[in-house]
């Protein structure tokens, strides 16, 4: 393909690519005026209720008259768009709340700027605040609904309205903590779903301890895979009290093989019981801040990527649970950020560091988890890019190889912020999940060194890496 070719395809690309993005804006505001008349069939039913219990004379009748009215209407509803009754009731419900409470999320739908989607996430999120709170959490949510998918925005969400929570995190814990139960879902083929209800904390390290024990599993020789060993090891360990990696004899990998076909381990190798927690070691982080650690303030903690834990909790995983790892959030040092940039291996600590700050996949809409992903330098480092926080990013293979090969870049700005430049020449940026501070200026303001861009031309480039190779005294 001739170079005039490979640009006109990529402009008849981007331009494709921008009709998209255009008619998913206007599917936008067609949903928010959805969401206007149906407050405006909710208001009318409301208004008419009033009106008839005042021409019968009976204003106190009034709450049942209401109630009728917006029955009727959701029936109706319901039978016109062919839904549920309870889908309309609901639909009919958060019109109400947008119109009058969360005006500027209906705001931001109207002018496409966030999917029904988002605003459906925003109401749900801020339900159980009250209206002058809610106004407040909605002005602290809308910012990340504009940028982030709908799968990162819900847990962005959870880690905003922390912060705005009135009410502390022990004493919601608490209530919620009452709630906990197992709940059975049956499946096709003779399978089912058993869903825990559980704390956070209890339910990471059960995981961690799975994932852990599979792992041992495979490396003695076991044939099944991660996934189908957590499982059969949670099987086991709830109806045994313990869970056995290896095989004391040949019947005994025989017997364990009917149930997927696939011998568990050679028979060779000694049997080994083991409990979960004894396998839960080093895989789980607990953010803490400092102040909370010392128990001078209640300030709660973190497991990135799964949420927060109430303060108390956090103190006692430290002091009853040596093998999880803590780490203060106060800035105490900087000595994580300041490794040997000439070298291209990245040091065990910075590799820590960068898990927690992505815990996912950095390329756009992609949520792989860091096991499955590989650290990239953001400029390549035979091109002059260092083994820094601020260079490195983790891809999945996935990702990692249109980067190098399907004409996608990135540039990495500071708190490991990413902009992506597609094929089409759209640019697309990702944020990570936690804000790891470093000394350098601000990343929406990044300094002007005469640096270009990965996407810049190769002339631009081999001039960046002449201006580099600057000799030390």
């Amino acid at each position: 393909m001739t170079p005039l070719a490979s640009d006109l395809g990529t402009s008849w690309q981007a331009e494709l690519l921008e009709r998209v993005c255009q008619g998913r804006r206007e599917i936008a505001k067609i949903e928010a005026a959805e969401v206007r008349v149906l407050a405006d069939l909710l208001m009318d039913a409301e208004g008419s209720a009033g009106e008839d219990a005042i021409d019968a004379g009976d204003v106190a009748d009034v709450t049942r008259r209401h109630d009728l009215k917006v029955r009727s209407l959701a029936t109706e509803l319901a039978a016109s768009l062919k839904i549920s009754v309870r889908t309309a009731e609901q639909r009919l419900a958060e019109a109400w709340t947008l119109a009058n409470e969360l005006r500027a999320t209906l705001a931001a739908l109207e002018a496409g700027d966030i999917s029904r989607a988002h605003a459906h996430e925003i109401i749900t999120e801020t339900a159980h605040l009250p209206s002058g709170s809610r106004v407040a959490a909605e002005a602290a949510l809308l910012p990340w609904a504009k940028k982030l998918g709908l799968a990162r925005f819900r847990k962005k969400a959870a880690q905003v309205l922390e912060t705005l929570e009135t009410e502390s995190l022990r004493r919601r814990h608490e209530r919620a903590f009452a709630k906990r139960h197992i709940e059975l879902t049956p499946a096709r083929d003779g399978m089912a779903h058993l869903d825990a209800y559980l704390e956070l904390s209890d339910a990471a390290r059960i995981k961690a301890g799975l994932e852990n024990a599979a792992q041992e599993a495979r490396a003695a020789g076991d044939a099944r895979t991660g996934a189908q060993l957590e499982a059969d090891f949670a099987v086991e360990l709830l109806l045994d009290g313990q869970i056995t990696i290896g095989s004391l004899d040949t019947q005994t990998d025989q017997a364990r093989s009917t149930r997927d076909g696939k011998v568990s381990a050679s028979p060779a190798r000694e049997a080994r019981t083991a409990a979960v927690k004894h396998r839960a070691a080093v895989t789980v982080d607990v953010l803490i801040p400092a102040e909370t650690l010392a128990g001078k303030n209640d300030q709660p903690g973190l497991i990135p990527g799964l949420g927060v834990i109430d303060p108390f909790r956090a103190r006692e995983l430290v002091a009853l649970a040596p093998s999880l790892r803590r780490i203060l959030t106060d800035p105490i040092t900087s000595a994580i950020l300041d490794f040997d940039r000439t070298t291209y291996r990245v040091p065990a600590e910075l590799k820590r560091v960068l898990k927690l700050r992505d815990q996912h996949c950095r390329a756009p809409g992609c949520g792989a988890p860091p096991k499955y992903t590989e650290l990239d330098h953001s400029i390549a480092y035979a091109r002059g890019g260092t083994t820094a926080l601020t260079d490195l990013a983790h891809l999945c293979k996935n990702h990692h190889v249109l980067k190098h090969q399907a004409g996608w870049s990135l540039r990495q700005y500071l708190d490991g912020v990413l902009d992506w430049r597609a094929p089409s020449g759209r640019t697309y940026r990702t944020y990570p999940e936690l804000t790891v501070p470093t000394r350098r200026t601000d990343p929406w303001n990044p300094p002007d060194t005469g640096e270009p861009a990965p996407f810049d031309g190769p002339k631009a480039r081999k001039a960046h890496r002449a201006r580099r190779r600057i000799p030390r005294n």
